[in-house]
């Protein structure tokens, strides 16, 4: 991931490594990397800023640094870096030691990572500073022990990672020097449907501290927000934390981190550099990085008086209050009422005053007329003054509706949003009188597709534009809601099962027609999951969290599409969960596979090509379906890390088969939509080739039909690009659900693949009932090479033959075999003759 900072076109561009320990999902590292962007891009420096993750969390293993050396070095050995940037422990070791061989011998700026590990560092290598993480409870506690004399046990809650435990040994350790005689409860050893229940029976005696949570003890990931909101949840005292990101996540508050503030200091630290100072000439700063904030709803719940928080405190969630906001105005408008009447009182006293000397010293009519005048215009300034407290007034209404609008309605869409989801939500179901409701969740396919490869703007307008077309399609009783990124809530009043399904399919319907944004055209679709009330769910988060699911299982089922919820999609769930738990470390054990399966050319009977099939055996869970794994593979993003090691892998096989003489054999890979979509795709492709020595013209690359129908004009160019250099593009599973005869003729397709379906029943004494040998011959006559898949028995070669189908794949030839058994049959073919 690269970035553009240039103030002055005319400055030389520095170039800025980024390394972050942990993925760009822990909320941690995208403080800290917001805070480092944030502080680059208002500086004048023209930097060109690189990204990347090592994603120490998840594997944290020596094949893990291996492979992260090995891509680092192809990515920046030959690029000239002026600094690099690392956060937390495990970035600032990779880089302190790689540097000098992959890194250009850079400076050194780090973030969050703590003393004992620094004067470590200092006393190894140079040319590095940075800001150093404290951990340090004492503040909390100290507040905690304010708000509650009473505590005598804190229950400290974190993980078993590496970092976890550490965190854990510093925060125990901080607190024993406070000798103020706490008992400190490591909940480390419990899992996590546990640990939730140790939570829910603390006592009044007990503190509640989160450091740090990323799995169990079982190892089960859990999602730290998430295992923070829950923990929080079932608490039955407060909850204190560690970073101010677990606010509006369960946390009550206290001197709490922030990663944004790390990222600031750092970057303020590596712009020195980027000026002329030297690293080692830069003291390691030990800058105070946190704040002292508190959740406003947390602090009602718990009935804790807002005096017995910290004066310099902030509170956020706090309802807004017209007084307190305006406090100054509102003063001064009393104040100036009562010096208004004040005025009238010593007017109307003047005025007696005249007219008793009038009446008793008969002053002249000149005077009279002079003082009738000063009258006049004491009351036109009056008249005046009372206008403009009339406009402050009315200007006070109209921000008080403007404020509330905003609180309950989303920014971008106009739409209401969460907020406004509950509170109608729980009004209506208040008031249903057993009547029925829908709850439709809506999330967009491939959203995260299109905005990774067109960009968040153009994301923004797509979001913008489809939340106008969900709304022409909204009945009379139903309200459409914006959840949040993609994803959206249609509440639909007194509507039971078939008004929620017919209100679905108008949607699905409606979108059949085309998007333009900036002039780019492409189709999108929603999945939709539908819960009803009272059947799904008794509350608002209970027919969220039922929605939810279905529409998960919308999107597995193949998008585009809507499931009703059922008890049984929560197995579901749970078997995808361990199925993901699992893949998340397959490639590390080297679980994965490749088979390859013979492709045979009819005409000349020789084997001239093979198609690589991924396969993984686990220890716990056997032999898993391509069908089932590849799919979560994709949801997770780990196809992209996957694909590209098939690729390595299927090019090294075929460079082996070419040195042993079968220099006619060509290689077929399955390629996901999300590695086309990565904008270094065709790049890598070429160095994998230009590595293993084999000539373009070797590699065929399949693509399925999907792919085309949805993301056409993205994949155009790329595709157009890499058939140029030579490469075959393949159209997988042919006529499988969607007819793309309209594409044949515009993508440089160069292999045409039959689907299974269409040769099952062919045969000579059927030809006249199939479509089989009109697509063989519409694809010969379009120049393409046609390949039958899936051929079992002999009535279908006899048919592919008479029709001249150039190639074919299947068991009557071949299953699909590991390496070592393929080179062993090519070999034997090679020895009959087949050369």
């Amino acid at each position: 991931m690269a970035y553009s900072v240039s103030a002055i076109d005319s400055q030389k561009q520095k170039n800025v490594l980024i390394i972050h320990s942990y993925n760009e999902g822990i909320q941690w590292t995208s403080e800290q990397n917001a805070g480092i962007i944030d502080t680059l891009g208002k500086s004048n420096e023209n930097c060109a800023i690189y990204v990347e993750y090592m994603d120490w969390k998840n594997y944290p293993s020596q094949d893990n640094l291996n492979s992260l050396y090995d891509y680092f070095q192809y990515k920046y050995a030959g690029k000239k870096l002026d600094l690099i940037i690392t956060t937390d422990d495990a970035a600032l070791n990779f880089a302190l030691e790689n540097r000098r061989y992959i890194f250009s011998g850079a400076p050194i700026v780090f973030s969050g990572v703590n003393q004992d590990k620094v004067q470590e560092l200092e006393n190894r290598y140079m040319n590095f500073t940075g800001v150093v993480e404290e951990i340090n409870p004492v503040e909390t506690i100290d507040i905690a022990l304010k708000i509650n004399p009473q505590i005598k046990k804190v229950y400290l809650v974190y993980d078993n990672t590496e970092s976890g435990l550490s965190t854990g040994k510093l925060i125990t350790e901080k607190i024993s020097q406070m000798d103020l005689g706490l008992e400190v409860a490591p909940l480390n050893n419990l899992e996590f449907g546990n640990l939730l229940t140790m939570v829910s029976r603390l006592e009044n005696t007990d503190m509640l501290f989160f450091a740090t949570y990323y799995s169990d003890a079982t190892g089960s990931i859990i999602d730290f927000n998430r295992a923070a909101r829950e923990i929080s949840r079932h608490s039955t005292v407060p909850m204190y934390h560690q970073y101010d990101f677990g606010l509006n996540n369960g946390a009550f508050g206290g001197n709490m981190l922030s990663g944004r503030l790390y990222g600031n200091y750092a970057a303020e630290l590596a712009l020195r550099i980027l000026k002329g100072e030297k690293a080692n000439d830069i003291p390691v700063a030990y800058t105070e990085a946190s704040r002292k904030e508190f959740d406003y709803f947390q602090v009602k719940r718990f009935n804790i008086p807002l005096n017995k928080l910290p004066e310099d405190a902030q509170l956020i969630n706090k309802p807004f209050s017209f007084f307190e906001t305006y406090k100054l105005l509102v003063c001064g408008v009393i104040s100036a009422f009562f010096v208004l009447i004040f005025f009238l009182m010593v007017l109307l006293m003047y005025i007696r005053k005249i007219r008793r000397i009038r009446r008793e010293l008969h002053i002249s009519n000149e005077e009279l007329t002079q003082t009738y005048e000063e009258l006049v215009a004491t009351d036109n300034e009056l008249k005046d003054q009372l206008r403009e407290i009339s406009e402050i007034q009315h200007n006070l209404s109209v921000s008080e509706e403007k404020y509330t609008y905003l609180a309950l309605h989303d920014v971008l869409t106009g739409l209401p949003n969460r907020r406004s989801l509950f509170e109608d939500a729980n009004r209506i179901l208040r008031n249903s009188s057993g009547k029925k409701a829908a709850l439709l969740f809506i999330d967009m396919d491939n959203f995260k597709y299109i905005n990774d490869t067109m960009g968040h703007e153009f994301g923004d307008l797509l979001i913008k534009g489809a939340s106008e077309r969900l709304s022409l399609d909204l009945f009379d009783n139903s309200t459409l809601y914006r959840l949040g990124g993609d994803e959206f809530i249609i509440f639909a009043e007194e509507t039971g099962l078939e008004g929620a399904e017919q209100l679905t399919a108008d949607i699905l319907y409606s979108f059949r027609e085309k998007f333009f944004i900036n002039s780019i055209g492409l189709h999108i679709s929603f999945s939709i999951g539908i819960a009803i009330y009272p059947d799904h769910g008794n509350t608002i988060e209970d027919l969220i969290k039922s929605a939810d699911i279905a529409m998960y299982k919308a999107k597995e089922s193949g998008k585009n599409r809507y499931i009703l919820y059922d008890a049984s999609m929560n197995k579901d769930f749970t078997e995808r969960m361990v199925l993901e738990k699992h893949l998340h470390t397959a490639m590390d054990n080297n679980e994965f596979e490749l088979f390859y399966q013979p492709q045979l050319d009819l005409g000349t009977n020789k084997v001239t090509g093979l198609e690589a099939l991924l396969r993984w055996n686990n220890p716990e869970l056997g032999y898993v379906s391509p069908v089932k794994f590849i799919k979560v593979a994709e949801d997770t993003h780990l196809i992209i890390q996957l694909g590209e090691w098939v690729l390595i892998q299927a090019c090294d096989f075929l460079s082996h088969l070419h040195k042993q003489g079968m220099t006619h054999m060509t290689m077929s890979v399955n390629i996901s939509p999300l590695q086309i979509f990565q904008a270094d795709f065709n790049n890598k492709i070429l160095k994998i080739l230009e590595y293993f020595e084999i000539d373009p013209r070797a590699l065929e690359l399949e693509i399925t039909e999907t792919l085309l129908i949805e993301s056409f004009d993205i994949v155009y160019e790329k595709l157009k690009q890499l058939r140029e250099k030579g490469i075959g593009i393949a159209l997988d599973d042919f006529g499988k659900g969607y007819s793309s005869l309209s594409y044949l003729k515009q993508l440089p397709i160069t292999t045409l693949k039959i689907d299974k379906c269409f040769i099952d029943n062919v045969s000579i004494g059927m030809e006249n009932k199939t479509i089989t040998r009109h697509i063989i011959k519409m694809g010969r006559s379009m120049g393409m090479s046609v390949i039958a898949e899936g051929v079992e028995h002999t009535e279908q070669l006899e048919y592919l033959k008479k029709y001249e189908c150039d190639k074919m794949q299947g068991y009557l030839f071949s299953r699909p075999l590991p390496k070592g058994e393929v080179e062993k049959l090519l070999s034997g073919l090679m020895t009959s003759g087949d050369k």
